[in-house]
């Protein structure tokens, strides 16, 4: 009926309200919907590499990928998702990338006068640092920092640390390994 009435495409995310962000994306829905009409669907749930993007479409035959909570810890996966689609290979971010795209974030915040942006650093900081090595540790030097400025000096300070190759778990002191924070940011 939509579709008659000029609807032009249709995203489905897979999941139902009850499930909220467990269980799993029913990708047969997306499937069912492809079936049932003409115009383009976007497919959206369970993706979190290029290897789920290109099964859903090999699965539903969807004519698109809709990226949400992946996109927030991982931003290349659109590239990577264009590259594993070209060449059947993708590229990792590096730490130093991960470094630059932390920091340029926060940096816009702070440079922007966005409200709050403390809050959103620390929001964000457990979605941008998920597949940094020790990245709990900065996870807690972020929470435990009391402005932007601070914020901003333990990511530098960690990366540096990190980029430097001098963070490992042996290099956690004996007497900090309650707090590892000290340890890496010291």
């Amino acid at each position: 009926m939509a579709e008659d009435c000029g609807l032009a495409a249709v995203a489905l995310h897979a999941r139902t309200r009850e499930q909220g962000y467990s269980g799993q994306a029913n990708w047969d829905w997306i499937a069912a919907v492809k079936d049932a009409v003409k115009i383009p669907v976007i497919g959206n749930g369970d993706v979190r590499s290029p290897e789920d993007a290109a099964a859903m479409v090999a699965q539903t035959g969807c004519d698109a990928v809709m990226i949400g909570r992946s996109a927030a810890s991982n931003p290349w996966i659109f590239r990577q998702i264009e590259q594993y689609t070209r060449t059947g290979s993708y590229d990792l971010p590096s730490d130093a990338d991960r470094y630059e795209m932390i920091r340029t974030y926060f940096a816009m915040l702070v440079d922007e006068k966005v409200g709050g942006a403390e809050g959103k650093m620390k929001q964000f900081a457990s979605w941008f640092t998920h597949g940094v090595p020790h990245g709990a540790q900065l996870r807690k030097a972020v929470y435990e920092s009391k402005n932007a400025a601070e914020i901003l000096d333990a990511v530098d300070r960690f990366f540096q640390t990190l980029l430097s190759g001098r963070i490992d778990n042996a290099s956690i002191a004996p007497e900090t390994q309650g707090n590892p924070t000290e340890a890496i940011l010291a």
